[in-house]
């Protein structure tokens, strides 16, 4: 018996509906954008200088691929965002708002503060109960697959060096560290080598001090106390530490 050769022919209408068959199968078969995401972990890390307690902090900031072929590019993209949004957010550190960048829907998932001073000041002194101030480095470790290292990287990466951080103490609980109290000037002295405690103590021997304010001393510039003929608006100011005479300021 002979066998003929049976030769498909399509047609313009059946090359077409061919096509569309295997596009939508291709996307059927390729995950949504929303489905390739790539991350990578930052280790946030508070060192005080000297004896003390040091900090650490988990975070980690995720980002969308195009497709799988641009997966290292998104986790650079992780890493450059998790150096750039803390360094955002230390620029303006005294508000009590963080970046976009460093929110849930900026990609970044667990970034532990808001506002970065007061949430900063407040866990550092509560590790480290009775000290009035001591200097901080701030770096971040980040680590995870191929595009959140650089090569031949093993140091974290520095990120603040020798800041002061001030605390106020539990015995003097009327103290609010980082924020001033400007006007209502009764008078000012300069407390050159003396802590903010003199300033407290100062006020309570002057029957019209109704509060105070002790500006650190910063560089050549001595440390001076303000005398308050009345109780001002309180103003965030890291340069800063106030109270008023005979309330409690938690």
């Amino acid at each position: 018996m002979e066998h003929k050769k049976i030769h498909a022919i399509f047609g313009p209408k059946q090359v077409v509906v061919a096509a569309l068959v295997g596009l939508l199968a291709s996307t059927a078969a390729s995950p949504a954008l929303s489905d390739i995401t790539r991350s990578c972990h930052a280790d946030l890390q508070v060192t005080v200088n000297g004896p003390g307690n040091d900090l650490s902090y988990d975070y980690n900031a995720q980002v969308h691929a195009q497709n799988r072929l641009y997966a290292n590019r998104a986790r650079e993209t992780a890493r450059r965002n998790i150096i750039t949004c803390f360094q955002t957010h230390w620029d303006m550190r005294m508000t009590d708002m963080s970046p976009a960048m460093c929110r849930p829907e900026g990609g970044m998932q667990g970034y532990p503060f808001r506002a970065l001073s007061l949430d900063l000041s407040r866990d550092i002194c509560a590790a480290n109960p009775g000290r009035d101030s001591f200097e901080i480095d701030i770096a971040v470790q980040i680590t995870g697959e191929k595009g959140c290292e650089l090569p031949n990287e093993w140091a974290p990466v520095r990120l603040v060096d020798n800041y002061r951080i001030y605390c106020a103490t539990p015995d003097d609980p009327e103290v609010r560290n980082g924020y001033n109290l400007p006007r209502q000037d009764l008078r000012w002295y300069e407390v050159p080598g003396q802590p903010w405690q003199i300033c407290e103590r100062d006020c309570a021997n002057e029957d019209r001090c109704q509060a105070w304010t002790y500006k650190y001393a910063n560089g050549n510039d001595p440390a001076l106390c303000f005398f308050k003929d009345g109780v001002p608006d309180w103003h965030r100011d890291e340069r800063f530490i106030s109270g008023i005479k005979g309330e409690v300021l938690h």
